[in-house]
């Protein structure tokens, strides 16, 4: 004797699915018409996953999630050091233009003019400068 696979007897099913198991009871058959579905879901039994490949899916997945949030935290971090820099530079930039300002304001023609008059004791002359024509060849020789 063969064995053989048999469909188990019918049963209601339950939740509207049928039950597709298969007894083994020992005894060879050949398949025909019903059995042949049968037979050929015995040649390709579903596999069953270990349960290592379950735990090293599972760890790998974990590992994946935390590799991801520590790289997000990274990136928050990077956003925040960027905008505290670029508070930094507007700082120092508006401190460039006030003290561009305070130059511009301080080397004034008139302020250096009245400082000129007033601590140094310089007067504006009172004629006209002339112009003085100097020979090249006697400043030579």
């Amino acid at each position: 004797m063969s064995p053989t696979v048999q469909v188990p007897s019918e049963r209601p099913p339950t939740s509207g699915v049928k039950d597709r198991r298969l007894l083994y009871n020992g005894e060879s058959s050949t398949t025909t018409g019903a059995n042949e579905s049968a037979s050929s879901a015995s040649i390709f039994p579903k596999r069953r996953s270990s349960t290592f490949n379950t735990m090293a899916a599972l760890f790998l997945a974990a590992v994946a999630i935390v590799l991801y949030i520590s790289n997000i935290i990274a990136v928050n971090r990077l956003a925040v050091e960027v905008s505290d820099l670029q508070q930094k530079y507007a700082a120092v930039m508006n401190g460039n233009e006030i003290l561009r300002a305070e130059v511009n304001r301080r080397s004034s023609p008139e302020r250096v003019g009245k400082i000129a008059v007033e601590q140094l004791g310089l007067q504006h002359p009172k004629r006209q400068p002339q112009v003085l024509d100097v020979d090249e060849q006697l400043l030579k020789n």
